[in-house]
């Protein structure tokens, strides 16, 4: 929907006609201040009210910038940027900046595409500034390339590569692979090959290094907290002296394909993966967005996706077609607009749903979208207009690295909303429909069937003449009308309440007359949207394995069912066209409703959860077809080498009654309409032992007036669901599986430990201190001994549990098990040695920033209240949580790491290849 404002892909690119005959030009937000130095190194700064800072660096530099013999090279220079510089030699940019609470991975990181190499740093505030100047000016052309680093560093990439790659890849890459076939880009992934990084040397990655790394293909980002002025100064004596072979800034661009994308009829789906069908429908070159008028073409062809997605699951419901997701996207063609439209399904569905598929494209192209689709989408984008602009500095940054893509920063916000306005108001229905109607003609798509791994596709030519014999034919004309649903007002509309208690700053608490406990936070910033969730303890652990199964189908089964007098396809309707999302999830320990709106529509939000709690009914056809299609999902996933593994593996922690025990095609089979009905009441037949926490900007008296007065006269029978322990087998276990098709070998080893009940202090002390041993473990794996790219280490005690799960893993080469089982006791000893000062503090910074963060986001800022409160934690370490880690010393940290391992059970999971002789031995000789 409209959120992709946020997330614009570059390629997104469109022409058609518009109501604008003479179009001005996009104008950049005033905010931004860019600067263009003698050299040709751009920078652009863009301040915000706080504390944050983002900083990126963009490198016009890829993969196809590489000559064959360098493939892979862009890359391999963007992971010796972090192993030593002239300023920050070794690896000690992490520790320098770690120092001031920023953690690999989220906060520091890097990516290399095929045309842009980008560095990441976020900041949590500007004292360090100066450093991250340092560094990226070091990105520039300080980087050591120390001989032994690079030698030690290919093992690493190796790594990188065993996790990326599969030999049975998904054929959303099999596709990706043969729409690019003959073009640069299938012979330039960024990872490189074998042959290429095993022979690279400290001096060819230098040539290439200085070849490309120069001053005007390059461009600094500084968005939040920031004096310009200063800032700016720091920037030119910094990069002003950064060599460059060209004063002209270097633009990113891509090489075209040829034009000629022709998609492959079949595909196959890896084991365990959904078949499909994938409908393409290629729209011309791709020009620049570069005025009002281009914008709203661009929002014009979002419109008709939406239109075409939204037709097709409404009339699949109402047809009874089962299938497993419908989404559209947008191909990588560079230089070709290509849109496509992804059914998935059973393979027993495909030639019903592709009946149903023709029909509905025929209907559209025919007689477009009805006027009640197109006034309901017209709704729903409206909605939207003020949800997404960009607030915190993060947002701001990541919108200018898309903008880039395109060789031009963001717009103004202002400017954007009123032109999305603009488009709004003046978009026509038949204009509408005329685009709709040229983008389905029948020439104008392609249909690729992509089958399960090992199925016959001998019917696939048979199934493509059908198709689009039956697209051709004239299409009924279907009238999707929605009533106007009025949905009715509570029976008694409870009155505010005598006392709302301020328990701190913003937050505040009071008593609805049925006995619920209302929690409000309010947020300082605007966020136009309010956040309610409705929490009870239960979840998984009360419910048995039938249950569980059950629990699967319900949502479905109850999601198409009618709410009272109301048919489910109007409720939604409702809901849809005013942005309203109401969800009920089921947690480990708990289970909730939760519930998302533009403020605006809060009365309208609180009423409709009200009224679907009440008088929500199942829908028994539907409960058939998604019994149905899970166990046919399952059947198919059991086939999986990895789904068996996945599940041997749990079954060895796992007793069959533990609710973490998977659940087989049989459990499944079992399960009856009326179990899905009786699990419905155990969880939500109303609201009983449940706890209401809200987060808005909106005002305390509205919020409790509103939430008052729809909640306030529910019912609150529901009997109390009381958590349940989980359960471990207390032997342990080992599980080897020869099953993996990829030459590379999983290890994964679990410690069981009885622990005490957590206090609030035990839970940020628990985090801390899986950041220390997180880090130090990806010392050892990947940095020291270079085994895995992306080593994973956790320790945690769930909520409500009364023992911890520690979790080391590791993808490695499979000539590298011996060394990695000759090194746990190393491991081990390392990850239970005391925790230093130094390592607490980072930390606690790292732990700081992120609870900064999230109070100031409201969707998880009303889950962690609504956890902490529920728990007993005390909310108190979501709304000061510096004052609890302040609490927290090396000592307590380093107690907690030497229990660690005493008196644990341990489980040990080693998924191998299934072919060791003949698997990929030019990749088994290369480590």
């Amino acid at each position: 929907m409209f959120a992709r404002l946020a997330t614009t892909l570059a390629l997104l690119l469109v022409v058609g006609c518009s109501t604008l005959t003479l179009s001005p030009a996009l104008t950049t937000d005033p905010n931004w201040t860019s600067v263009t130095l003698a050299n040709g190194f751009q920078y652009h700064l863009f301040p915000i009210e706080g504390e944050n800072v983002e900083i990126r660096l963009v490198v016009n530099v890829g993969s196809l910038n590489e000559e064959d013999n360098e493939r892979g090279y862009a890359h391999f220079i963007e992971h010796m940027a972090f192993n030593g510089t002239e300023q920050f030699p070794n690896n000690s940019v992490f520790d320098t900046f770690a120092a001031v609470g920023v953690e690999f991975g989220p906060d520091i990181n890097a990516v290399t595409d095929y045309g842009r190499t980008i560095y990441q740093l976020s900041l949590p505030d500007n004292g360090s500034t100066q450093q991250a100047l340092a560094w990226f000016r070091d990105i520039g052309d300080g980087l050591i390339l120390d001989p032994q680093e690079v030698d030690s560093e290919v093992g690493v990439i190796f790594g990188e590569w065993r996790q990326d790659n599969r030999s049975d890849a998904s054929w959303q890459l099999k596709l990706y692979d043969t729409l690019l076939a003959n073009s640069p880009y299938v012979v330039r992934d960024p990872i490189g090959t074998d042959s290429t990084l095993t022979e690279a040397t400290a001096d060819k990655l230098r040539a290439f290094y200085t070849k490309w790394y120069q001053a005007n293909r390059m461009q600094l980002v500084v968005v939040g907290g920031i004096d310009v002025a200063n800032l700016s100064q720091k920037i030119d004596d910094a990069f002003a002296s950064l060599p460059s072979n060209n004063a002209k800034p270097e633009l990113h661009q891509l090489d075209e394909i040829d034009a000629n994308i022709l998609y492959p009829l079949t595909l196959y789906a890896p084991q365990g993966e959904s078949p499909a069908v994938v409908l393409s429908f290629p729209d011309g070159r791709q020009n620049a967005l570069n005025t009002l008028r281009e914008q709203r073409e661009m929002w014009l062809e979002w419109m008709v996706l939406d239109a075409i997605q939204l037709r097709l699951e409404e009339q699949f419901d109402r047809a009874g077609v089962s299938h497993n997701g419908i989404y559209n996207s947008v191909a990588f063609t560079p230089g070709h607009d290509v849109y496509e439209l992804v059914v998935e399904f059973n393979n027993v569905d495909r030639q019903f749903t592709l009946d149903e598929l023709a029909k509905n494209m025929a209907s559209l192209r025919d007689h477009g979208a009805s006027r009640g689709e197109f006034s309901a989408l017209l709704e729903q984008y409206k909605a939207s207009i003020n949800l997404y602009e960009d607030y915190l500095p993060i947002e701001v940054a990541e919108t200018a690295m898309q903008d880039l893509y395109l060789n031009r920063l963001p717009q103004d916000d202002r400017e954007r909303n009123a032109n999305f306005e603009g488009f709004l108001n003046t978009l026509s229905f038949d204009a509408f429909n005329a685009r709709l109607a040229k983008l389905l003609s029948v020439p104008h798509q392609a249909v690729t069937l992509v089958y399960d791994n090992g199925e016959s596709i001998s019917d696939a030519e048979a199934l493509k003449r059908r198709y689009f014999a039956d697209a051709g034919k004239r299409g009924e004309n279907v009238n999707v009308a929605y009533l106007d649903v009025e949905i009715p007002q509570p029976e008694t509309f409870s009155e505010g309440v005598e006392a709302v208690n301020e328990r701190h700053d913003s937050l505040f608490e009071w008593q609805l007359p049925n006995g619920l406990p209302v929690m409000f936070y309010q947020m300082d910033r605007p966020t136009y949207e309010s956040y309610v969730v409705l929490q009870a303890k239960g979840g998984l652990s009360v419910l048995s394995k039938t249950e569980r199964a059950a629990l699967d189908l319900l949502f479905e089964t109850y999601r198409t069912g009618n709410v009272g007098n109301i048919k489910a396809f109007d409720f939604s309707h409702y809901l849809e066209v005013r942005s309203i999302s109401i969800e009920p999830e089921v947690f480990n320990k708990s289970h909730n409703f939760a519930l998302l709106s533009p403020n605006e529509y809060l009365p309208e939000a609180l009423n409709a959860l009200r009224y679907l709690i009440e008088k929500i009914e199942p829908n028994n056809e539907a409960f058939s077809r998604e019994k149905a299609r899970i166990i046919h999902r399952v059947n198919s996933a059991e086939s999986s080498p990895y789904d068996v593994f996945g599940r041997a593996s749990l079954d060895a922690i796992y007793p069959s009654d533990s609710y973490e025990s998977p659940l087989s095609a049989e459990d499944y089979e079992s399960v009856t309409f009326n179990d899905v009905k009786h699990v419905y009441q155990k969880l939500f037949s109303d609201v009983g032992h449940f706890s209401i926490y809200v987060v808005s900007d909106e005002s305390l008296g509205i919020v409790e007036s509103m939430v008052t007065g729809y909640l306030g006269s529910m019912t609150t029978q529901r009997q109390e669901t009381k958590p349940v322990l989980n359960r471990y087998n207390r032997n342990g276990g080992r599980v080897v599986k020869h099953l993996s098709p990829e030459y590379r070998t999983y290890v994964e080893r679990v410690f069981v430990s009885e622990t005490t009940p957590r206090t609030l202090n035990l839970i940020y002390a628990e985090d801390m201190l899986n950041r220390v041993l997180q880090s130090r473990y990806n010392d050892l794996v990947r940095e020291k001994h270079a085994l895995s790219y992306d080593p994973y280490f956790s320790s945690w005690t769930r909520d409500g549990e009364a023992f911890s799960v520690t979790s080391l893993t590791a993808l490695i080469s499979p000539e590298k098990e011996k060394q990695l089982e000759s090194l746990w006791p190393e491991i081990q000893g390392a990850l239970t040695a005391p925790v230093s000062k130094r390592e607490r503090d980072n930390a606690a910074r790292q732990l700081s920033s992120d609870m900064y963060d999230i109070s100031n986001d409201g969707l998880y800022m009303v889950g962690a209240l609504a956890r902490y409160d529920l728990w007993g934690y005390g909310v108190e370490g979501v709304l000061y949580p510096d004052e609890i880690i302040y609490q927290i010393d090396e000592g307590m940290l380093t107690r907690l790491a030497k229990q660690l391992f005493d008196g644990s059970t341990l489980f040990e999971s080693i998924l191998r290849p299934n072919n060791l002789e003949t698997q990929q031995p030019e990749i088994k000789n290369a480590l």
